[in-house]
């Protein structure tokens, strides 16, 4: 096929030819093309073959290993997030397990997904889509309820509502789920393969997902999105294998309790942002934009007011630690929250003021390690010429005697925050010094040959 054949076939039907020519086609990754214009509209003879061109082969096989790093992460091509951030994540996760890689998407993701970004999710996108406008209200008080300590509540009261967007979108709620979810992203898709090409005529081959996948970056997002709703949310309970055990059917038969991930509050509001473009696309709206919008006064204000409602349950829970510690006690665990980052930033701020600084004012130099995992614990070695003297702060006095016997290995001194509670029933079989931070006095560091 050439410019002259296609040219002469045309007038051999009688159409007025305006104008032949060979190009490259397409948005993303393009195909080469004969383009005919005649008088009432455009056609598109690609000139590769729709499943053997080389080209065409590379950039799926590329895909599909993009969407199997998606797919281990629990999540989908995303929209909203910035290209040299997508390739770092894809790169460190590439080779690592699925717990190491949705760990690491938390990690990637916690500086994308900020307060200000769901902020402009529920305030600005959500409202504006036909499917979710009757959510927003619910969804804009679960994010108030989140960043006020009821977690678990927020990610419960979210879960729902894709299955709700998802029949609104299809008005059909009586379709079977996977009809559902069909209907929407193909209509969604067969827009974007449409607009790859331009809105010209094309052989049918070309527009199928299965051609495009590794062509147009919105089908391959709407395509993603499909495999995680089928793959990962909407997967049936005994056949869900996941991390993040974002799982409808879970959560609704009550099978686990770990979809209360904190991270999942997260999830739900792109995902819900997500299907508003999805809609957008499916009704040929554009209600939703492809383009993340800048914060306006209303989204600014809710995201302020969650700022507000943190600020105050930070208090809280100082309270709440402080009533605790009394009692030489961690404030119980609760499903979406351990305590364990507030422990860490009082528990860091404690060492430093009870027993870095007197340490220093003993003429000794300080090496502080980090809190470990669970904030339960630190160390500090101080440094004085040739000698060394170790010690390790306890978070509170009731804590495990297995950590105290691990500790007492490397330490010369276990100390802890608070006052004594019980000591004798923790820290029996020790053979160092045990005691509150408050009540030690460093020795004075020896003097420097």
């Amino acid at each position: 096929m050439n410019v002259s054949k296609v040219s002469s076939w045309a007038e051999q039907r009688g159409l007025d030819v305006l104008d032949v020519d060979e190009r490259d086609v397409g948005i993303f990754q393009t195909t080469r093309a004969i383009v005919l214009t005649v008088e009432g509209g455009i056609a598109c003879f690609p000139r590769v073959s729709a499943n053997d061109d080389p080209k065409w082969q590379e950039n799926r096989k590329r895909a599909d290993l993009v969407a199997s790093l998606w797919e281990k992460m629990e999540w989908f091509s995303p929209l909203w997030v910035s290209r040299g951030k997508i390739e770092e994540l894809l790169r460190e996760t590439k080779h690592r397990s699925r717990e190491e890689a949705i760990q690491l998407f938390d990690y990637h993701t916690s500086t994308v997904y900020t307060l200000a970004f769901q902020a402009v999710c529920i305030a600005q996108l959500l409202p504006r889509a036909r499917s979710l406008a009757e959510f927003a209200p619910l969804a804009r008080e679960a994010y108030l309820a989140f960043y006020s300590g009821h977690r678990a509540s927020s990610i419960a009261a979210l879960i729902p509502v894709v299955e709700g967007s998802l029949k609104r979108i299809s008005a059909s709620p009586d379709l079977p789920i996977p009809e559902q979810i069909k209907w929407a992203i193909d209509r969604a898709s067969t827009l974007a393969a449409s607009l790859h090409f331009n809105k010209m005529w094309v052989p049918r081959e070309y527009l199928t997902t299965d051609y495009l996948f590794g062509q147009d970056e919105r089908v391959f997002t709407f395509e993603t999105f499909r495999r995680w709703l089928n793959g990962s949310f909407f997967r049936h309970t005994g056949e869900y294998d996941g991390t993040t055990w974002l799982n409808r059917h879970l959560f609704a038969h009550g099978t686990s309790s770990d979809w209360q991930q904190s991270a999942n509050f997260t999830r739900l509001v792109v995902a819900l942002a997500t299907l508003g473009v999805i809609e957008s696309w499916h009704d040929d709206s554009n209600l939703v934009p492809l383009l993340f919008p800048d914060m306006n006064e209303d989204s600014t204000l809710l995201w302020q007011q969650a700022l507000l409602r943190g600020q105050t349950q930070m208090a809280l829970h100082l309270l709440e630690q402080e009533h605790f510690q009394r009692h030489g006690r961690l404030v119980p665990e609760l499903p979406t929250d351990d305590g364990a980052t507030l422990r860490k930033a009082i528990l860091s701020e404690d060492c430093i003021k009870d027993l870095v600084r007197p340490l220093r004012e003993a003429g000794w130099g300080v090496e502080v390690s980090e809190p470990d995992e669970h904030a339960l614990y630190m160390t500090v070695v101080a440094s004085s010429g040739d000698e060394r003297l170790c010690a390790a702060l306890l978070y509170g006095c009731a804590t495990d005697n297995q950590l105290y016997r691990e500790l007492a290995k490397t330490s010369d001194a276990i100390l802890y925050r608070g006052a004594p509670y019980h000591q004798e029933q923790y820290a029996y079989g020790i053979d160092v010094h045990v005691g509150p931070v408050a009540g030690w006095q460093p020795p004075l560091a020896p003097p420097r040959r």
